[in-house]
This record gives C-alpha cells, sequence and structure tokens, in this order.
C-alpha cells in the first residue's frame, strides 16, 4: 500500500522501480530509514529539560546571573515546605555563601548529593512542585517558566 500523499507516492513508484538510486528516491528511503530507526517520536523533555535556559547549565558558588535569582526565589518557595533548614535568601542574583547553603540543604532534604551546584538533578527538584496534583499556592510558577522548567 502506498502513502497517501502524491509526492510521496511517486517518489516510492519510481525508487521501487529503479532502486533507491536516484537523488529524492535515496533521500526518501534515508528518511524512512531514520524515522523508523528513531521510533518517529521525539523524546519528552524532563521538568528541567528547556535548551538555551538557566536550566541547561550548573550554577555554582560565585557566580553572578540573572539565573542564580530565580534559583533563589525558587530555593525561598521552598524553604518552608521542606522545614525552613536555611535562612531566606535575598534575590540579588549573587550565588554567595547563603545560596550555597540553601542550595545544600535542599539537596539534603531531597538526598542529592550535597555538592552546592544547581547541575541537572537539583534542576529537576527545583523545577518539580512536589505536592499534590493541580496547582500548588506556594510555588512560585512564573520564576520556574523564567528559569526553563517545563511545567
Amino acid at each position: 500500500m502506498y502513502p497517501t500523499h502524491p509526492f510521496l507516492r511517486s517518489s516510492l513508484r519510481s525508487s521501487l522501480r529503479s532502486g533507491p538510486r536516484t537523488g529524492p528516491a535515496r533521500a526518501l528511503l534515508a528518511a524512512v530509514t531514520l524515522a523508523a530507526s528513531l521510533g518517529a517520536v521525539a523524546a519528552t523533555p524532563e521538568p528541567a529539560r528547556a535548551a538555551g535556559s538557566c536550566v541547561s547549565y550548573n550554577y555554582g558558588y560565585g557566580g553572578y546571573a540573572t539565573c542564580v535569582g530565580r534559583i533563589q526565589v525558587l530555593l525561598n518557595a521552598f524553604r518552608p515546605q521542606i522545614g525552613s533548614p536555611y535562612a531566606k535568601l535575598a534575590v540579588d542574583n549573587s550565588f554567595g555563601p547563603a545560596t550555597r547553603a540553601a542550595v545544600i540543604a535542599f539537596q539534603r532534604f531531597w538526598r542529592l548529593t550535597p555538592d552546592g551546584i544547581v547541575g541537572p538533578r537539583t534542576w529537576n527538584e527545583l523545577c518539580s512542585p512536589h505536592m499534590g496534583p493541580g496547582p500548588i499556592s506556594w510555588y512560585p510558577y512564573s520564576a520556574a517558566r523564567a528559569a526553563g522548567c517545563a511545567i
């Protein structure tokens, strides 16, 4: 059975007659082979997987960026939810000692390696409200989306 699109139908017929020797037929055969090998389905990103945004990078002590400010907002939101193991952070875009201590406390709470670096695993926890279905009243969705969290 042939595909329904006229271009695909004619390209497939010509490739069946002459084999995949011609340019369009060879390109079509390569595309079909590639799609079949990949399952023709793109993987959906995890909560913290938006290329080119904050979640694409690691942040640690000494850094200064708007993304650090987003981390600080998210950490402040989680603070009362995880038992306030760190002081409320000033949102100053600077990854100083207080932010590092908060990151380590946050990582310990979620049983991550407490290295003080906001990398992929820490981003995944920061990007997930972790509580019940539906919108969570205390979670800063706008800061999370601005950081690149896929929520």
